[in-house]
């Protein structure tokens, strides 16, 4: 049975520095466990549509699997070389390997066998990632409603005018006889011409996402995750089968029987 691996994922560019180490638990591929969704996120055993699978395999190697029927875009970076992942074929990572979805760069850190099975959680926070999102939503509610809440109940400064309210609506004043009417402004004559109608650009496909130049990490020690740099990408023909149960062998009979 293949032992849990610590590894801390790392998003490149997150929406806010304390969101940038993830710290997860990568179980064996038989068992649901993490995987990141179309749109980028990270999840942990759930039934919904995935982009890649993150799991132990049977010789306890860090694997990136994209499962039958999942999008195409997901690549492995590793020291200037990419692999794309293709479906039913496990690619080996290794610490210090960029997974580069589309709009998204994160960087894969293994710190070794995990003394438990847990939930992604941030590094900062040390709180299931599901909740952090959900408290950045209220704590960003909060600070609108503070900004906004004094500026409306402030009492008005002395000597402002306070808005007039009128029961009815304006009448026309007829247009008294031997008064000429003003003419029309020249402004509006240039309005009868058609105005230029601005066509938005097409912007085109997304851009590619980067790896980072520096060579910053989640704790790890300096040289650890350059270390197997320069090996190869190891892509995988077929996924690990389970083996079936073997059959209880019954104990040898005594002698003389």
């Amino acid at each position: 049975m293949p032992r849990p691996l610590a590894i801390c994922i790392e998003n490149c560019y997150p929406p806010h520095e304390s969101l940038r180490y993830l710290r997860c638990c990568a179980i064996t591929g038989v068992d649901p466990g993490l995987a990141v969704t179309p749109g980028g996120e990270v999840v942990w055993k759930s039934d919904g549509p995935s982009l890649c699978e993150i799991w132990v395999s049977s010789d306890e190697k860090l694997i990136c699997f994209r499962p039958p029927g999942a999008p195409a875009g997901a690549r492995i970076h590793r020291a200037g070389r990419e692999v794309t992942l293709e479906e039913n074929k496990p690619v080996v990572v290794i610490s210090g390997d960029y997974l580069l979805l589309p709009g998204h760069c994160y960087r894969i850190h293994v710190h070794g066998e995990a003394s438990e099975v847990t939930g992604p959680r941030f590094l900062d926070f040390e709180e299931p990632a599901s909740s952090t999102w959900a408290r950045f939503a209220v704590a960003g509610a909060l600070v609108l409603g503070t900004v906004v809440v004094p500026a409306c109940s402030r009492p008005p400064a002395e000597g402002t005018k306070p808005v007039e309210v009128r029961a009815e609506p304006p009448s026309v004043e007829p247009v008294r006889k031997g008064e000429p009417e003003s003419p029309p402004p020249d402004d509006l004559e240039e309005l009868d011409e058609p105005s230029e109608v601005m066509t938005p650009k097409d912007p085109g496909p997304p851009a590619k996402p980067v790896p980072p130049s520096d060579k910053s990490d989640a704790g790890v020690p300096p040289g650890e995750d350059g270390n197997n740099a320069m090996k190869p990408i190891e892509v995988r023909p077929v996924p690990p089968s389970v083996p079936a149960p073997r059959k209880p062998v019954p104990p040898p009979k005594p002698p003389g029987t």
